[in-house]
């Protein structure tokens, strides 16, 4: 089951973002100037013609950003350096609940953190299911089949169904190749982290 989540008041600013070119890519700065940590948020290029970027970021294995703080994030993109005044925070999650952004935006974030989590879920499940060594053992292979059927369909890979179904992806493969280089154990605490990180409190 997908996890409720309450409704939110977006009632806080939205994070600080600043842009710098760097050879190859560009770099974000986000600060957050609340008093509340930062958990989840999206940067996209907003009305730039013939461009389309957005960057999702859910802190699921770092710390969530500190009040007051700044977190350094380099990305391959090079249009979105050179054309600063397009890109724009969009949607904001903090620590509490509490949310800022555009309303759509802010639903799209929050629904792909459902889905995030949902599928994280599915795979502990799948995982605990696996009672003997033979079927730990196919575990990685079976994953990445299972990723296999989250690639997006169709043309258009910009809706939020494509983008929730590419964030789903990314966490199958994320577990099948923890498992090549981890054991059963240690991948199975490293999701429960993934999981908590995905809740509300």
């Amino acid at each position: 089951m997908l996890l409720a989540f309450p409704a939110m008041a977006a009632d806080l600013p939205l994070p600080d973002l600043r842009i710098e070119p760097t050879n190859g890519g560009s770099v974000f700065y986000i600060g957050n100037n609340t008093a509340q940590p930062l958990k989840a948020y999206l940067i996209e290029l907003v009305d730039y013609p013939g461009s389309f970027y957005s960057f999702w970021q859910d802190e699921t294995v770092a710390e969530p950003l500190p009040p007051k703080g700044e977190r350094r994030i380099p990305v391959a993109n090079m249009t979105v350096g050179a054309v600063p005044d397009y890109v724009k925070m969009r949607a904001a999650l903090y620590a509490d609940g509490s949310t800022a952004g555009v309303p759509e935006k802010i639903a799209q974030l929050l629904d792909r953190r459902r889905t995030m989590l949902e599928t994280v879920r599915q795979v502990i499940m799948r995982m605990e299911s696996a009672q003997d060594d033979m079927a730990k053992a196919g575990m990685p292979a079976n994953l990445k089949r299972w990723a296999d059927t989250l690639l997006p369909q169709g043309k258009n890979r910009n809706t939020p169904a494509a983008m929730n179904q590419a964030a789903a992806r990314g966490i199958v493969l994320g577990a099948a190749q923890r498992l090549d280089g981890q054991s059963f154990a240690e991948t199975l605490a490293f999701l429960r982290t993934w999981e908590k990180a995905l809740q509300l409190h």
